[in-house]
């Protein structure tokens, strides 16, 4: 079987909510993450908007430097800009008009060209791509699309991409970290493919592993979510130490596009 491990990155600009507990920037937390993955020879897919190679393009270039990161698409902005607010709120869509949603998608590429980084993957902020998505990425050509989150998801050929789900539960929405206390989890509702549990980092661990055993048993290639910001929050990465030292003794450890 093949396991992929990705994690997606943001600029401070956007102000989140993970970002008001760090120490650091998203993308420092990112060079991070995968110095350790790289320790137990690990490649990364690690997923960065345009605007945070464009406030830190010395960082971006570092982590793109390691031989065994590949840096995917995250759109530029992550929706948060009037355009997409406005379109929202007209059609529920976060992802803006057509010719806008082509424009981002290849603003977002050309700002990587210009550090010497080919975009191939792509994976939209928070998931959210609609009917034109697919084929705005391959018509830039993106080959792979990381934007689905389905417990028993495959990989298959979908409107010209490669579609790798998510497969195993992502951090972020399943992790206590940061603001997303016990108390926030009770209030929010949140409910989505893994349901709506949330739990301490250490059984998050355990559940993707259990997961990756499953996929592996149906023969199904596994796709971790575990951003760095929220892995740092929460335990200061032992848990990617414990997930890079799993026994993927008869597994592939690969990045999206390979």
């Amino acid at each position: 079987m093949t396991v992929c491990l990705t994690g997606d990155v943001h600029h401070m600009s956007l102000e989140t909510r993970d970002q008001e507990y760090m120490d650091r920037t998203e993308v420092e937390a990112a060079i991070e993450y995968a110095e350790i993955a790289g320790e137990y020879d690990v490649p990364v897919t690690l997923f960065v908007t345009g605007k945070a190679a464009k406030e830190e393009p010395d960082r971006v270039k570092r982590l793109a430097a390691m031989d065994h990161v590949e840096i995917g698409g995250h759109n530029y902005w992550a929706f948060d800009t009037p355009v997409h607010k406005a379109w929202r709120a007209l059609t529920g869509s976060w992802n803006g008009p057509r010719p806008f949603q082509r424009w981002e998608i290849r603003k977002t590429i050309e700002t990587f060209e210009e550090l010497g980084i080919e975009i191939t993957s792509w994976r939209d902020h928070a998931y959210r791509h609609d009917k034109h998505t697919a084929a705005l990425l391959s018509e830039a050509g993106v080959t792979h699309f990381s934007d689905a989150v389905e417990p028993e998801g495959e990989v298959r050929e979908e409107d010209g991409l490669t579609v790798v789900p998510i497969n195993t539960p992502p951090d972020h929405e399943h992790v206590y970290h940061a603001f997303r206390t016990p108390e926030f989890v009770a209030e929010d509702g949140f409910e989505g493919p893994f349901g709506g549990e949330s739990v301490e980092v250490e059984e998050w661990v355990e559940w993707v592993l259990e997961c990756i055993c499953e996929h592996k048993n149906a023969g199904r290639m596994a796709t971790v979510l575990a951003h760095p910001s929220c892995i740092v929050l929460s335990d200061g990465f032992d848990s990617l130490s414990t997930i890079c030292r799993g026994d993927f003794e008869t597994a592939e450890i690969t990045s999206i596009t390979n």
